[in-house]
């Protein structure tokens, strides 16, 4: 690197030009070398000055000055002043002076009387720095490397600078800036150089060595004013490395049609300029998600082959796709980045094409066998491709892709476009009174409806190679449909009519009517049609022939009927007849009748003779009255009497009488009946053999009348009925008595249900004797609730405590919840005597007197209740009794009852006892137990 020789000039001249005592008082600094200014005389030079101690120091100052004095200011607003101390630093001052006056300072007192307070003012000399260059960084002295991004394709149209100079000098303190910068040499890649910008272009070469660099010589270079003139420079050296390129990628939009025509059945190169311009050879494409790219150096796709994919994830209504492939260039030297562009296409849904599904759409004038309103776009039909609807809808928002318009035709029909409020795409129009003619009606719909948030940038190159520009090739194209239909005119029928009124026994209505006579019509329509292509109707669409005769009248009837008019279009027109016919409301014809008191309740209403209407209210007996023309009475609480029926005036809605209404009677004669009670439904129990039904009746009933066997069971005699032969089940008994004729036979029905209980299933069974057996231990399978008998015939039932007697016969029947008793069924019970085998001996053959309550006596299981009359006598091993006991002793537990030994605990060992049952049928039997202490 080559030195700068700097010439330090230390000159410290101060020039006071005298211009007035004590104001406005004028004197010169100079300051040729800033960087040895040490302000704190610490060592280190800060370049700091005190504008006080100047001028005190100056030789000849007439006054010296403090920090009283009055306060510094800089009129150039240098902001490198401390105005309160006075401290000046110099390394903030931008540049060298140029005259002597560039940096003036003024010490102000505004409490003088000098002109504007200006006490004293200091004009600064700052003599020239150009800086030091920054330590060099290689064997080659390069004190700056940069990267040429301004050498790269993309910036080829722009002249712009690479880098500004002065980061190639040291930054403390900053060189002057009013300096100049010299490019020593003559590169052909130098560009310009202006001020400190400067500008070069590294050409691209392919191939190794990879990094593209040049190093360039600068010198800057500052002059001074006496008296510090003189020049100054610092010569640097500024290594420039082309920044890679990866190339222009140039995005491109394909619709989905062109792919399915063939146009991108072949393999393209991503490296021709249509996709990436002006590229560095030695970069690599990045495998990518399609399977496209296979190896780093694979820069071939097929366009069609992504399509299919795109189709596979997303269906075929995906809108749109976008898709790229990366060429990656490394970055040459650490000074330079990589590179990386992307080559972007984006695929879109082409418009299937639609059409009107009905090419004869015909309506008439006012669309009465048609709906008032018409959705035109129900009348297309769209393409249906693989099983998917290709429609396009939407339903008005900030933007609509499609849109309605009136081709040609009398009118739009309240047609909404896509720029107004509540439009959708259904395209409502309203044909109620469409004026006739014909109608042309077009949708259109916008590619951009499959793709509506599309920001994709479609890129081409522009014809100098340049810088790529946006295009608005590739998108598909738009789509329209007419919808075209007839509107024919009518034959006119009038206009509605309704609200005439008449009375049916006007003459009026009394003979055949004229409707044509009634029908109102409008003159703007012209005279109604009446010739061979009108028909007059009924609501239920039968042909009626005018003049007309009415049929007979109910209330207030109205009568509608319909002209109807068809042109030779078949266009449909028509009035609606409607008025009102009121009926002279009839009461009936009066009549008397016989009432029962026990007959049901019965309705005057359907006494009257005639057909009276049922629009009238009743009156009669203590201020009987209804409020319609029901008059339901109850014979068993009824007044005998005349009862009379009126029926209103008819009118009408403004209560205007049309008809006059009238009355008719019935009479009423009342007959008692007999009290024959209620019946009801009795349950009796098939055992009870033989029951009377006159106890069944109600009590205080008339007794005279007869029963009849209503289910033929021919058990019942008079007014007994045998219940043991019936089988469980109900049996009707009718009690008749004949009344007053007006009331007819009285009757009731007395139900009897037979409980017959199915019989238990018992088997004859086997006790010992020893067991004590009783009734509770007498076996039943088939029944839960059953009573023991003595005989067949007796009404007491066995304890269930009585014990069994051997061979005697016992009788059982089972009892529901009714109570109801089964038939009895027998069985025997046998006893098996005393050392029966199949018995088990029960008593013990030891006891063990210990005193644990456990074995402590000789028990006798159930023997004491089997002999009550026992007696057991116990005996020590010599023959001496030593326990005699029966049922009102205790047991035996080893102490002795007997004289001699009475109250004795006996000794352990082997005792012998003899059990006498007293029964005066078994005989006693012995044994032997051992006794332990």
């Amino acid at each position: 690197m080559k030195k700068t020789t700097l010439l330090i000039f230390v000159m410290l001249v101060s020039f006071i030009t005298k211009i007035q005592a004590q104001c406005n008082e004028v004197i010169t600094i100079s300051i040729c070398d800033m960087t040895i200014i040490d302000g704190n005389s610490d060592g280190e030079p800060d370049g700091i000055i005190n504008l006080y101690e100047q001028y005190n120091d100056q030789s000849g100052a007439m006054t010296p000055i403090s920090l009283s004095t009055g306060t510094w200011f800089d009129p150039n607003f240098n902001f490198a002043l401390n105005e309160a101390s006075g401290d000046l630093f110099l390394w903030d001052l931008d540049n060298a002076s140029e005259s002597i006056t560039d940096y003036q300072f003024q010490l102000i007192d505004a409490t003088s009387s000098c002109t504007d307070g200006i006490l004293v003012t200091i004009n600064l000399i700052l003599g020239p720095f150009s800086g030091f260059g920054r330590p060099v960084l290689d064997i080659d002295d390069v004190n700056l490397e940069i990267c040429d991004v301004g050498s790269t394709p993309q910036e080829a149209c722009f002249v712009l600078p690479d880098v500004d100079l002065f980061e190639a000098l040291e930054s403390i303190p900053s060189p002057h800036l009013n300096g100049q910068w010299i490019y020593n040499g003559s590169s052909p890649n130098f560009v310009s150089l202006a001020g400190s910008d400067f500008t070069v272009t590294i050409p691209y070469v392919s191939g190794p060595p990879l990094a593209d660099q040049e190093t360039f010589e600068l010198t800057y270079r500052i002059s001074g004013i006496p008296p510090c003139g003189g020049t100054f420079e610092t010569t640097v050296n500024v290594s420039v490395t082309r920044q890679v390129f990866s190339g222009h990628p140039l995005a491109r939009r394909i619709c989905e049609l062109d792919i399915l025509d063939g146009v991108y059945n072949s393999d393209v190169d991503l490296t021709d300029d249509e996709f990436l311009l002006q590229e560095d050879l030695e970069g690599l494409w990045i495998t990518d998600a399609f399977g496209q790219i296979t190896t780093p150096n694979d820069s071939n796709i097929n366009i069609n082959d992504v399509y299919q994919q795109i189709i596979a994830n997303e269906g075929l209504r995906f809108g749109s796709s976008e898709f790229g492939f990366s060429y990656s260039v490394d970055q040459r030297s650490g000074v330079c980045n990589d590179a990386l562009s992307t080559v972007l296409f984006k695929v879109y849904e082409y418009l299937r094409p639609f059409s009107q599904n009905d090419d004869t759409l015909e309506f008439c004038e006012d669309t009465l066998t048609e709906p008032t309103t018409l959705n035109l776009f129900d009348q297309l039909e769209f393409t249906t491709e693989n099983g998917v609807l290709f429609d396009y809808v939407d339903n008005g928002g900030i933007i609509n892709y499609t849109n309605w318009e009136l081709i040609s035709g009398p009118s739009r029909l309240g047609l909404i476009s896509n720029t107004q409020a509540n439009y959708t795409s259904q395209g409502t129009i309203n044909l109620q009174n469409a004026a006739p003619g014909n109608y042309v009606f077009e949708y259109q719909v916008n590619h951009r409806i499959n793709y509506p948030d599309d920001a994709f940038v479609a890129v081409t190159n522009s014809p100098n190679q340049c810088i790529p520009s946006p295009n608005n090739q590739g998108f598909c194209s738009s789509e329209t449909a007419r919808v075209i239909f007839t509107v024919h005119p009518k034959l006119y029928a009038g206009e509605n009519t309704s609200g005439l009124e008449f009375c049916e026994t006007d003459v009026l209505v009394a003979s055949p009517l004229d409707l044509f006579s009634l029908l109102e019509k409008n003159p703007a329509e012209g005279p109604i049609y009446q010739g061979p292509l009108g028909v007059w109707s009924d609501v239920g669409g039968n042909v009626v022939n005018n003049p007309v005769n009415l049929l007979e009248v109910n209330n207030q009837q109205t009568f509608n009927f319909i002209y109807s008019t068809t042109s030779s279009n078949g266009c449909l027109d028509r009035a609606n007849l409607s008025f009102k016919i009121f009926e002279e409301f009839q009461p009936g014809i009066s009549t008397s009748i016989d009432v029962c008191n026990d007959n049901i309740t019965f309705n005057l209403f359907n006494e009257l003779g005639g057909t009276p209407n049922t629009n009238g209210t009743w009156a009669g007996p203590n201020d009987y009255a209804t409020t319609g023309h029901n008059a339901v009475l109850d014979p068993s609480n009824l007044d005998a009497g005349v009862y009379t029926y009126t029926v209103p005036d008819n009118v009408n809605d403004d209560d205007d009488i049309l008809c006059i209404g009238s009355s008719a009677t019935v009479t009423i004669t009342l007959h008692q009946s007999p009290n024959i009670g209620a019946g009801g439904l009795f349950s009796v129990c098939q055992s009870e053999a033989q029951i009377d039904l006159i106890d069944y009746l109600d009590s205080g009933v008339d007794t005279s009348g007869s029963f009849r066997d209503l289910d033929m069971t021919n058990l019942l005699t008079g007014s007994l009925l045998d219940v043991s032969q019936l089988d469980a089940g109900e049996y009707d008994f009718q009690y008749e008595i004949q009344g007053h004729p007006s009331c007819g036979l009285s009757s009731i029905i007395i139900t009897i249900s037979i409980i017959e209980v199915v019989p238990p299933v018992v088997t004859n069974q086997t006790f010992c004797v020893t067991d004590g057996a009783t009734i509770d231990q007498l076996v039943v399978d088939n029944a839960q609730d059953f009573n023991w008998y003595a005989d067949a015939i007796s009404t007491i039932a066995l304890s269930s405590s009585e014990l069994l007697i051997d061979g005697e016969d016992y009788f059982v029947s089972a009892v529901d919840s009714n109570d109801c008793e089964s038939p009895r069924v027998s069985i025997t019970v046998t006893l098996l005597p005393l050392g029966n085998l199949e018995c088990i001996d029960c008593l013990k053959d030891g006891i063990s007197v210990n005193g644990d309550g456990e074995n402590d006596a000789f028990t006798l299981c159930r023997l004491p209740v089997a002999f009550p009359d026992f007696e057991i006598n116990i005996f020590n091993r010599y023959g001496t009794k030593v326990y005699r006991g029966n049922r009102n002793t205790e047991l035996f537990n080893g102490v002795s009852n007997q004289p001699l030994t009475i109250g004795k605990a006996l000794p352990s060992g082997t005792y012998f006892y003899v059990f006498d049952p007293k029964d005066g049928i078994s005989k006693p039997f012995q044994g032997n137990f051992y006794l332990s202490r």
